[in-house]
Order: structure tokens, then C-alpha cells, then sequence
């Protein structure tokens, strides 16, 4: 498994279409590997006033086109094993966490199938968090989690007029793993939908326990 990094140029035109339309970072994405059936966790990232796309995979990607499309002249990305931390994930142990995903539910309409709506208040986004943990291996206390961002997603799909729309929820805060089997398997795979729109990737740096 690998962890990749590549800094987004925002000044550029091009990267300013792609970061309010997802389905491109996810093209430029899926462009990046020699095998196309892999499913690759994806996040744009802002940190210290720069702006990353993030990428979890098991092959190693070409990060070089991506660059050139969306980065910087003489930043060509960079790739880490993340098999050296998913070996240190421990049952019992804590972490500093951050999770940007799309938090619904589902609405039964009689004998129909459920609608599924986004979670738009800050109370059930955090209720959905909860549920999802225990279902992923790990748990969060309410005290110890906040909302970074909530933000609506409006785009096309592909060359379509037809809209997509995407309410993007990011969470931070810490956790406590439950069960490391299960926590390592939502690291590589991510939580709920819309994956392919940059949804689902749970990234931890490691405190004190």
C-alpha cells in the first residue's frame, strides 16, 4: 500500500475547475495507475495554506501527469509506503484523526426503496460518525471530535448536464482503535460513499495514550 502526496497549484485556471468538479481529480486519479480495476481513496487536503491531493492505493501511481496538470513546475509528488504505519496500528491505541466524507441516510418511501439524503446538520453528522466507528473497528467520544468543514459539492457528470451533488462533511479529532483488523481495512478501503468524488479517506498521525 502507498500514501501519495501532490501539491495542487490553485492559482491555475485548470486546477480551479478541478477542485469544484471532483469526477476530473478523479479521472486525472484513476489515469495515475497501470491497472484501472483498483479502487483508489482520493482527498484534497489544506494545510498551512497549501492545497494537496492525497491518495491511499495499492500500486504505486505515476503522480507525474497529475503534476502537470494541477501542480507545480518543480513539485512531481511524492509516494510513502503506508504498509510501515498500518503495521503500528494497535488495538487499544489512540490517534489524531481526519475524515472527509459524505455522511447520509436513508428515507423509507413505502414499499419503494429508500431515498438516500445527506445528514445536514452538525447533531447527525456527528450521530453518523458514531455509528460508522463502531461498524470500522474504532470510537470516538463527543467531545473529542468536531466538524472542520461542511460543504455542498455541485458539478456535472462527465460530459452530461446532469448534476451531481455531494454535501462534503470533514471531521477531525481523535479515536481510540477497537479492533486493528478492522481499523486497517477502513484505512485502506475508507468509509461510506462517493469515494470515487474524493469521499471516505480516514488519515491518523498517532498521540499519547
Amino acid at each position: 500500500m502507498y500514501l501519495s502526496r501532490v501539491g495542487l497549484d490553485v492559482s491555475r485556471r485548470k486546477t480551479q475547475v478541478a477542485l469544484v468538479s471532483p469526477n476530473k481529480i478523479h479521472g486525472a486519479v484513476e489515469e495515475a495507475f497501470v491497472r484501472k480495476q483498483d479502487r483508489n481513496l482520493w482527498r484534497i487536503d489544506r494545510l498551512r495554506g497549501q492545497t494537496y491531493l492525497l491518495i491511499v492505493s495499492a500500486q504505486k501511481p505515476d503522480l507525474s501527469k497529475i503534476a502537470a496538470q494541477f501542480g507545480y513546475d518543480n513539485d512531481s509528488g511524492e509516494s510513502k509506503e503506508y504498509d510501515r504505519l498500518l503495521e503500528r496500528i494497535q488495538t487499544g491505541s489512540n490517534w489524531h484523526f481526519r475524515l472527509t466524507a459524505n455522511p447520509v441516510h436513508s428515507i423509507q418511501g413505502g414499499k419503494k426503496r429508500g431515498k438516500v439524503v445527506a445528514h445536514t446538520s452538525e447533531k447527525y453528522q456527528l450521530e453518523w460518525l458514531e455509528n460508522q466507528a463502531a461498524k470500522r473497528g474504532f470510537r470516538v467520544s463527543p467531545d473529542g471530535v468536531y466538524i472542520a468543514e461542511s460543504n455542498w459539492r455541485i458539478f456535472s457528470k462527465g460530459d452530461s448536464n446532469q448534476k451531481v451533488r455531494i454535501l462534503e462533511v470533514v471531521f477531525e479529532g481523535n479515536l481510540c482503535v477497537e479492533n486493528a483488523d478492522i481499523f486497517r481495512d477502513t484505512l485502506v478501503n475508507g468509509i461510506g460513499r462517493e469515494k470515487a468524488y474524493g469521499m471516505g479517506m480516514l488519515t491518523v498521525v498517532r498521540t499519547g495514550d
